[in-house]
């Protein structure tokens, strides 16, 4: 049981009491995983307000669930006991297909005292909140969600497994977030579901982004290689200005939202890596997630065209003889994009399922590793898994 819910049920005890409903319908004993997402769709429409969920039953599966705390703090750890929990669940199975789902605790934006929290700090708040930022993340769990770390560790401790996941947020505001795990509400948690079946189904991951040709050389990083100082051996802000010729009021409250549509991308094996930047202090960026620090970073662009098509040519590589049901992660980078034009997404997506169950949930960031590749974080993808029997 997959269960996906927006932030606006929280106040007050909000979200226990939304599971103990749940509970109240539910079979003991089922297995159920989920947590805060900005949005989703499924048959029956899109919303970024309510909950959604996932039920499957089918007689040859197998199914585990696994937790892992302290995600900002110590993500290895919290990685290697998830899937320990899910290990020991299927020891028996004989099912030879495996499949991991992963939902992760999203970064938080810091809030800084008298100020609050801000996307762009250039003050002298800026100089003390860059030096104390790694250690606000290992004590405070404030911060880059270090979900790369964690994504590898679980391709690494389950490598016959095929891995999809996505992160937790709230509205876009990157304030707070929730996981759940059985009948409990966490935070700072990985939440997986693993299951040996005989089913088969297939991954495919698309963007939709157009290369510009335009290149930034990071030559210094920091903050679990979340963050650039230096671009060219500059200061990295002040020359990603020159590069782009972008005015420097661009930088402004909307950073986060501007370069959705140009964001900073490298390459790893087959996979497009964009990384949008979350914020500027002084003069360095910072993303929420890893850059590379061996490559180039090139700026594409992104247009509603091209993010809609990209869900076509998605769903074109698929058949829809035995299929079962379908699972989407997609990064709410493009619901944030498209805004009312989501609901052509919809449209395609009820064209190919018609009847056929299918969920879509908006995270922070998503997941992808296909046993025997290299797993890879993602932004503004659009990642497809389809069953089949």
């Amino acid at each position: 049981f997959l269960l996906f819910s927006t932030i606006h049920y929280e106040k007050h005890g909000g979200f226990q009491e939304f599971l103990n409903g749940v509970w109240d319908v539910l079979p003991k004993g089922t297995p159920l995983i989920g947590g805060t997402v900005v949005g989703f769709m499924n048959n029956y429409g899109c919303y970024t307000r309510g909950a959604s969920a996932l039920a499957i039953s089918y007689s040859n599966m197998d199914v585990s669930i696994g937790i892992g705390h302290n995600t900002k703090r110590s993500p290895e750890k919290a990685a290697k006991r998830c899937t320990k929990m899910i290990k020991n669940g299927l020891i028996t199975s004989k099912y030879p297909n495996k499949f991991l789902l992963s939902i992760i605790s999203s970064g938080i934006v810091p809030s800084i005292p008298i100020i609050g929290r801000k996307r762009v700090i250039t003050s002298k708040y800026g100089d003390v909140l860059l030096k104390t930022l790694n250690a606000t993340c290992r004590s405070l769990q404030i911060g880059p969600g270090r979900e790369d770390e964690i994504i590898e560790t679980l391709a690494d401790e389950l490598k016959e497994y095929d891995i999809v996941g996505g992160s937790t947020l709230d509205d876009n505001k990157w304030e707070k977030n929730y996981q759940f795990f059985d009948n409990k509400v966490f935070t700072n948690s990985v939440v997986a579901l693993g299951f040996k079946t005989d089913l088969s189904w297939k991954i495919n991951s698309t963007h939709g982004l157009k290369p510009t040709g335009v290149k930034i050389i990071p030559t210094k990083t920091t903050l679990y290689n979340c963050a650039i100082q230096r671009i060219e051996d500059k200061p990295a802000a002040e020359q990603f200005l020159k590069i782009v010729k972008w005015p420097e009021d661009l930088f402004d409250e909307s950073i986060h939202r501007r370069t959705l549509f140009y964001p900073l991308c490298y390459k790893k094996e087959d996979f497009l890596c964009p990384r949008v930047i979350a914020l500027i202090i002084k003069n360095t960026i910072i993303f929420t997630n890893k850059i590379s620090k061996d490559d180039d970073l090139e700026i594409y662009s992104a247009s509603g065209t091209g993010l809609i098509n990209s869900v076509k040519e998605n769903l074109d590589e698929y058949e829809r003889n035995n299929l079962k049901f379908g699972l989407v992660v997609s990064c709410c980078a493009r619901l944030e994009a498209l805004g009312k034009a989501t609901f052509k997404e919809h449209e395609i997506l009820d064209k190919f399922y018609g009847e056929i169950p299918f969920l879509v949930f908006f995270a922070s960031g998503e997941d992808v590793y296909k046993s025997g590749s290299s797993p890879v974080r993602l932004n503004e993808s659009f990642n497809v898994i389809n069953f089949y029997n």
